[in-house]
């Protein structure tokens, strides 16, 4: 009988350690199975990712020949987002900038004698517009005064804040609740890139005071995100 027992009591330790062993080397191929299946998503996961980037640079590429710019960098942009170092991505989005920037020119003149031009076109809210300016004129106002000189703010107060008096400036009429809303007028001096915070009309001017008798015409260049009446 004890011997029975001695048999059985092996056997029972035999089965536990067994069992033990099983118990314990099943996670152990578990994780390595989880391992295994990581690593094969990872290569997919890249293989996409690579596919992907190409075939949006040839997309980039084909907008670009067909002259859509805007496009063209929007697609590279969304391969910066998902890696940032490609190779001569960067380089080409200077490039495309470059190109609205220089493109979708007109050319107009700024009558001094009036002021402000008529509308010089339709611009977007967030879309730079690049001004370019040549020329002189003579800057002629008839104000009076004594031997204490002008009264403080006689005349700065009739000019644009924070503009030099005689300099060419710009700014957007845009609509709120349907009435015509005047933004902060903004240097352009012989050039400026300005990007509108609304949407609405250019407008390009001369910093004069009320009443000045200035005589000429500047020449203006204007290229980039503007919709001219004759477009």
């Amino acid at each position: 009988m004890s011997k029975f027992r001695a048999g059985w009591n092996v056997q029972f330790l035999f089965l536990g350690t067994a069992l033990s062993v099983l118990f314990l080397s099943e996670p152990v191929v578990a994780q390595s199975s989880k391992k295994t299946n990581v690593k094969q998503l990872n290569l997919q996961a890249d293989k996409l990712k690579d596919s992907f980037i190409r075939e949006s640079a040839e997309i980039a590429r084909k907008y670009s020949e067909a002259g859509d710019y805007e496009k063209s960098r929007e697609m590279l942009e969304v391969i910066q987002s998902i890696q940032k170092d490609v190779p001569g991505v960067k380089a080409m989005i200077t490039q495309l900038n470059e190109k609205l920037m220089s493109s979708n020119s007109s050319d107009l003149d700024i009558d001094v004698a009036r002021n402000w031009s008529t509308p010089a076109g339709l611009v977007a809210k967030g879309k730079t517009v690049r001004i370019q300016a040549m020329g002189t004129y003579d800057f002629v106002a008839d104000i009076k005064t004594t031997v204490e000189g002008l009264p403080h703010g006689t005349v700065m107060k009739e000019l644009a804040d924070g503009i030099p008096a005689g300099a060419l400036m710009g700014l957007v009429v845009s609509q709120e609740k349907g009435k015509p809303k005047l933004g902060k007028p903004f240097l352009i001096g012989e050039k400026a890139e300005f990007t509108p915070k609304d949407d609405g009309l250019l407008m390009i001017g001369v910093n004069l005071p009320a009443g000045h008798k200035s005589t000429g015409k500047l020449k203006v260049r204007i290229s980039g995100y503007i919709r001219r009446g004759s477009n």
